[in-house]
Parts: C-alpha cells; structure tokens; sequence
C-alpha cells in the first residue's frame, strides 16, 4: 500500500488523529500535507505529538508550545508525557458519549509510534525496534474505551534523501551517501549550538566539512595512510542522531 492510500485510511478511519514529530526538528518532521488533509475533514480532531522532548531544551520546548497549543510533548522511551495524553483520550471517549473513540497514529518511521502504542495500551505490545519501518499493517489495538490504529511508517513522496537519513527513516549503513548526510545533521547542530559538537565529540573547526574530520582524528577513526575513515564517522554521527544519544540541551 502506498504513502496517500495508508494516511486516508488513517485519517477517514480515526475520530482522533496523533500525529508524531520529532521534537528535534519539527519542520521536517511535520508533514503539512496530512495536517491539511486531516483540517478538512468533519469530525476529526488532530493532536500533535511532539515525541523526544527530553533532547531538546525548555527554550524550543516553549517556542512549539506557543506555535502549537494543545499538543503534547512526550518521551515515549522514557515514559515521560504518555500519562497525560491517555488520561486526555479517555476524558475525550467519555466527553462525546463514544463507545470507543478510534484513535490513529501517522508519523515517520521509527518516530517512536509502536513505543507509544504498548505505552498507551499495555499487554497490547505492537512491534518495536531501533531500526525503521517495523510496522508492516495497518493494525488495531484496544484498551478501555480506546481503539488505536498503527500504521506503517510513512515518508511523503519528494522528500529528500538527506531528510530520510535525518529523521530516522532509513538505516544508516543503507543510506547511499551517508557524508551528506552527517554533514547535514553537522551543520544543523552548529546552527543550534557549536558548543554540542566539542561536547559530544570533542571537535571544533569552522564549517562542517573541518568539523567532520575532526570528529575522525578525536574518536581515532582512521584508514591507512592516516586520513579519517568518512563513512565510519557518517555512520556514526548519523546513528548517534537518530538514537538520541545527542541531546540539544
């Protein structure tokens, strides 16, 4: 099944539509296609969700709250926000008279949509892995009053390479180019705060491309002859972005 026939089925098939983003990097991660669609459909209530909100600090956190009232911000691996955002849902069922209240989840691969699923419905446990596109089918899962549809993991059709690699949605050692995207995710970090990348990897320079190769020299990460090892740094940079372990706080 395609991206478009996946996210109307969510959305004709949800009275409530979640829609996931990275907390990180809301615009690339807020795909404004669905959040127009979904607007213009009766009786839908969209919610954002913007998940990984222990990586970024309370300043962005601010910022998303002002431009986006009444969304959540939620960790789902660490179990921060989920109790909030159910006890919301449940209230919701009751408040429109529903005997369940069709809840869907649409967002991009490894987005952390099944970690939050087993967190809202647990005994339920939908699939979970580090590694993207875990969710095969369309599937529903019931808790209480709550039906949860899952989703397979979406990209829009256009997005670029760069944006897959950044937003989890391909693994690294798949990704064709993975210096271009390392450099990207490099080049996003020094605009957010230069000060993360010596913190993390204890390298400095003036643009990217110097930072990139620091990075090598720092963690040892060298091929014969002594130049650095791009595709190990890429994949390593890459795999620590997509996995948290750099938080922008």
């Amino acid at each position: 099944m395609g991206f478009w026939p996946i996210v109307l089925n969510v959305l004709r098939n949800s009275d409530v539509i979640l829609l996931l983003v990275d907390a990180r990097m809301p615009e690339i991660t807020r795909n404004s296609e669905i959040v127009e669609k979904a607007n213009k459909m009766k009786d839908k209530r969209l919610i954002f969700v913007f998940n990984k909100s222990d990586l970024v600090g309370r300043k962005d956190i601010n910022k998303l709250k002002k431009d986006y009232p009444n969304s959540f911000f939620i960790s789902a691996t660490k179990k921060i926000g989920v109790g909030k955002l159910k006890t919301t849902l449940e209230n919701m069922a009751e408040n429109w008279n529903r005997e369940s209240l069709r809840v869907g989840l649409v967002g991009y691969p490894n987005i952390g949509k099944s970690t939050l699923i087993n967190l809202l419905a647990p005994g339920a446990k939908a699939k979970v892995s580090s590694m993207s596109g875990t969710t095969k089918k369309i599937q529903w899962v019931r808790v209480g009053k709550l039906r949860i549809m899952d989703s397979p993991g979406i990209i829009p059709f256009g997005d670029k390479k760069v944006q897959v690699g950044m937003t989890a949605s391909k693994d690294p050692h798949k990704i064709k180019n993975p210096e271009k995207v390392a450099l990207r995710i490099i080049d996003f970090l020094m605009k957010k705060d230069v000060k993360l990348l010596k913190k993390y990897y204890k390298a400095t320079g003036k643009d990217e491309y110097e930072i990139f190769e620091n990075i090598g020299k720092s963690m040892g990460y060298l091929v014969k002859g002594g130049e650095v090892d791009e595709n190990r740094i890429a994949i390593k940079v890459i795999d620590d972005w997509q996995k948290g372990r750099i938080k922008l706080k």
